[in-house]
């Protein structure tokens, strides 16, 4: 069975995290992704640690599988001929240089799409193509402080902390990769393609929604809070006997029952928790006396019987017992695919489950340039004496 994206052609300007991303999620939904990388060293994450034994950047091989590798020099002037070129053969580009630097190579949206009309051409930029700090780089933990959300993460009265996984990154990839899609759905109704301004600190912004909404609505800027809710209680992380952190969310029906469970029936009908109103005002007198229960017994006592009595609960899973755990081995998220210098991988699924076209790891991550000749040579109709003049001069 064909992806969804069978028969789209993508040219991949991107380097580092979320551009990668986003053009790896296309090419395992069928597209035919060409990563157009520097010869003299490529992509930068190349060489970022952790390494496999054979050498292989773990930080590159999560982002980069399924593509194509065509090392270009792109500032030379025969290097952006080739790039042009390639841009007609596509349907969507994508870069994520800062702002000012594809427009100096020749290959930004005016320079491409008006060779390619119907092409959808994607930016990425850590703040956006216009505004004042437009030329600024854009680097996810500069914008997990600058978006906000380093500002609410952490604990009460203490200092902001980043979050361990690229948040920006992430959501750089995911909000650019509906706006690519809804694009590629305009052409279809109209034969146009567009440019798209992706700013991580627009998604930044966008993705505070609740948060963000009650503060423009009620001028207040919430607290730090860990793993508490502030307006949701009780909804935080406790430690069990064990050592072992639980995170449990009982709403106001299960309350009750909670209450049963951990032996407090008492404070289900005291005013100063019985509703989530009360519980919210006199959360400091509540929290105390949850944790002194909760740290009487070991986590997996608890999460039976909060599983047989239907409260929300789960464990603050490391990677270790995350991916041991049953739930995640029933999903398959884990795959295996083969390197020549690394070996057996164990790599990590995208997590899109589609009945009629299933999206697939499709190749492994490329070696450098390893498919320089076959784009030259089988998508743009170079004949092998001009791909070894490239090759010899030094521009791919």
């Amino acid at each position: 069975m064909s992806g969804p994206l069978e028969g789209i052609k993508v040219l991949d300007f991107t380097c580092a995290f979320g551009g990668p991303l986003l053009t790896m999620m296309l090419a395992e939904m069928g597209a035919t992704v060409v990563k157009v990388e520097r010869p003299d060293g490529g992509d930068e994450t190349r060489a970022w640690p952790p390494l496999t034994e054979g050498g292989l950047s773990t930080y590159f091989a999560a982002l980069n599988r399924s593509k194509r590798s065509l090392t270009l020099d792109l500032k030379r002037t025969e290097g952006r001929r080739i790039a042009h070129e390639l841009a007609d053969w596509a349907d969507i580009a994508v870069e994520n240089f800062t702002p000012g630097v594809a427009d100096r190579l020749a290959i930004g949206p005016r320079d491409l799409r008006g060779r390619n009309p119907r092409l959808v051409y994607c930016s990425i930029s850590g703040f956006g193509q216009t505004g004042p700090y437009r030329e600024r780089r854009g680097y996810d933990p500069i914008l997990q402080a600058m978006g906000g959300l380093m500002g609410l993460t952490g604990e009460r009265g203490r200092s902001p902390v980043k979050s361990m996984l690229p948040v920006a990154d992430l959501m750089a990839a995911a909000f650019s990769a509906i706006a690519v899609l809804a694009a590629l759905h305009h052409r279809e109704r109209t034969g146009e393609g567009q440019a798209i301004d992706m700013s991580m600190l627009d998604i930044m912004a966008a993705a505070l929604t609740t948060v963000g909404t009650a503060f423009l609505l009620t001028g207040r800027v919430p607290e730090r809070s860990g793993t508490e809710n502030p307006a949701r209680v009780p909804s935080a992380a406790f430690e069990c006997a064990d050592g072992v952190h639980v995170q449990l969310v009982p709403n106001q029906r299960q309350w009750p029952r909670f209450c049963r469970l951990l032996g407090l029936e008492g404070l289900a009908d005291d005013p100063r928790f019985a509703t989530p109103a009360a519980r919210v005002e006199h959360q400091d007198e509540l929290y105390p006396l949850l944790r002194e229960r909760m740290a009487a017994r070991p986590a997996a006592e608890w999460l039976e019987e909060f599983e047989r009595d239907g409260i929300p609960a789960g464990p603050i899973h490391t990677l270790d017992t995350l991916f041991a755990d049953p739930q995640v081995l029933a999903r398959e998220i884990v795959a295996e695919i083969e390197h020549p210098a690394a070996g057996r991988l164990r790599v990590l699924r995208l997590p899109f489950r589609m009945s009629a076209t299933p999206v697939e790891i499709r190749r492994r991550p490329p070696e450098l340039g390893e498919d320089t000749d076959e784009v030259l040579g089988d998508l743009l109709g170079y004949p092998p004496e001009a791909i070894e003049r490239l090759h010899a001069d030094a521009v791919v």
